[in-house]
């Protein structure tokens, strides 16, 4: 039995507390009084903290330690509520398309004054051409956002003012319910324009090329090892932050982690195989040792192609690999019955104006797996149709992957050679390399995760608009991006259900991305730490969390 596939674009929460657990004297750890310190695990190197340039879930969990937004989210009664951060308040206009925020009084980490101005760059460089963003399509929604990307009209014409140092314009392209959770996310976090032109490329790649101005101060960054986090005494905040030292250790291997955290050496720890939730669950019962936690995230798990280069240009031929993937296999013997089966891309905990996406789109790949029954078959009418020669066997494919996560290339490897007779060679790379390989579409096919940032479809479904450049693939479609468009902009709960219910079947139809897996997290942590703010959505913010004494 292969072990689980090790999870990419983890999110550290605890959401949901299924037992409670007696206080452990823990030596080590800073209790009230004491130093408090908070150990953690991260599963790979953050990209960097040059932000408009990366996409990945490490890189943006630091970030929100150390940058802060307008808003932030945190759970109130169990509810994300978006709050005041760098803004104190704001006001809409009647149309809903002008939103002016004030900013506090605060400062950056060094003393600098922060300004309106920082947010109206930071906005600017992840929607500029030049930048090249992947996550430029989380905001374009601002007013002129898709003519400056498509290089129409000037950045100067974006619908983000500094009306003075301390108020901010943002005005939008349509009504955006959404626009506060936003607010908090690394899309629209300030940057300082004389950082970026000092540093040049190597800005945001140690802790000395970087100031934030949020809760924490990033002391220490030992490259793929740990980051070491210094409660900021310049935060408007401080004074109800109570960690004095947060630690991330770095540490991609499961059976480590868990080692660590049993030793001592991290204070929270998530898992993915089912030996190891046996094992921890045996001492979370009532009197055990650990809180447990489980959560059914936002977040789907997919392999994609590389569409500008075959065979995966051709339809039939990603379409096949796509329903060549045994999902109920996945879910029986990959992840041991621990993530359910993925028959669409947008997850089950996923919602469409208050009613639940999944109920309302059903699961496209049944009814595409019913169509096309012999998924080598299909691809056999691919390769005739390319002009290749010899049928599969003679395909030899190259899977980039993840380095730590190389079992479930494992098991794709064996996977397809059965399905379709197709040889997989695998190619392990670390993280930050998977993640610039896939920028510059220098792979084959590869397999990731992908979290929504907000409870509406676009955040998940924007990612696939043409010139989007989160996760790049190739593909482009003229009909997609104008249902997205409509939806986006409508009001319409009828239409924008529909429209989005028919980009996805037409996603999935393409073979654009293979959705296998619907993610889940399991959690476990001792009962020395309290404060989590873990909301679903966005990542954890560890300013609440602190060392119960």
């Amino acid at each position: 039995m292969l072990n689980i596939m090790k999870k990419l674009g983890k999110k550290f929460r605890v959401a949901l507390i299924l037992s409670l657990c007696l206080v452990l004297s823990f030596a080590g750890s800073g209790y009230a009084g004491e130093e408090q310190v908070l150990r953690v695990p991260l599963d790979a190197e953050p990209d960097s903290l040059n932000l408009a340039r990366v996409s990945d879930f490490y890189s943006a969990l630091v970030a929100s330690q150390i940058i802060e937004g307008l808003t932030c989210v945190a759970l109130r009664d169990g509810k994300p509520v978006a709050e005041p951060a760098s803004a104190e308040s704001w006001e809409v206009s009647d149309d809903q398309l002008t939103w002016t925020f004030h900013l506090r009084d605060m400062t950056w980490a060094d003393g600098e004054p922060l300004k309106a101005e920082d947010f109206v760059y930071g906005i600017g460089r992840v929607l500029d051409p030049e930048t090249a963003s992947p996550i430029s399509g989380k905001i374009r929604f601002i007013l002129n956002a898709g003519a400056v990307l498509n290089g129409e009209k000037p950045l100067s014409e974006l619908g983000v003012k500094a009306l003075d140092d301390r108020t901010l314009e943002i005005r939008l392209e349509h009504p955006v319910p959404y626009l506060l959770e936003s607010a908090a996310g690394t899309a629209m976090f300030p940057v300082r324009r004389d950082l970026v032109e000092k540093y040049g490329d190597a800005y945001g790649t140690d802790p000395d090329k970087i100031v934030g101005c949020g809760p924490f101060i990033l002391k220490e960054w030992v490259h793929n090892s740990s980051l070491t986090f210094v409660r900021n005494p310049s935060y408007w905040d401080a004074e109800n932050v109570r960690l004095d030292r947060l630690e991330m250790r770095i540490i991609a291997e499961e059976t480590a982690k868990v080692g660590e955290f049993e030793n001592g050496g991290l204070d929270i720890v998530y898992v993915y195989s089912i030996e190891w939730v046996k094992q921890l669950n045996a001492q979370s019962d009532e009197g055990g040792k650990y809180v447990r936690s489980v959560l059914q995230l936002p977040e789907t798990r997919y392999v994609f192609f590389n569409q500008q280069v075959p065979p995966f240009s051709n339809k039939k031929v990603r379409l096949a690999f796509s329903l060549a993937l045994d999902r109920e296999e996945i879910h029986r013997d990959v992840s041991q019955g621990m993530e359910k089966a993925a028959y669409g891309w947008l997850p089950p905990s996923m919602n469409l104006d208050g009613a639940n996406f999944r109920e309302l789109a059903g699961d496209p790949l049944k009814e595409l797996a019913e169509a096309h029954p012999d998924p080598k078959a299909l691809l056999i009418e691919g390769l005739e149709e390319l002009g290749i020669q010899g049928g599969p066997e003679a395909l030899k494919i190259q899977l980039m992957c993840y380095n730590a996560q190389r079992d479930f290339a494992e098991y794709l490897q064996q996977s397809y050679k059965a399905s379709l007779g197709v040889e997989l060679e695998i190619d392990p790379v670390e993280w930050p390399v998977l993640q610039e390989r896939n920028r510059n579409l220098d792979y084959e096919m590869s397999y990731k995760s992908y979290c929504a940032d907000f409870n509406d479809p676009s955040s998940m479904m924007d990612l696939w608009i043409t010139g989007t450049r989160t996760i790049p693939t190739g593909w482009s479609n003229e009909r997609y991006d104008a249902l997205l468009r409509e939806a986006g902009s409508s009001g319409d709960r009828e239409l924008r259900a529909k429209n989005y219910v028919e980009a996805e079947r037409l996603l999935l139809s393409e073979g654009t991305i293979a959705p296998y897996a619907y993610s889940a997290e399991f959690d476990y942590l001792y009962s020395h730490v309290d404060g989590f703010n873990t909301p679903l959505f966005t990542p954890t913010l560890y300013k609440y969390a602190g060392i119960r004494k």
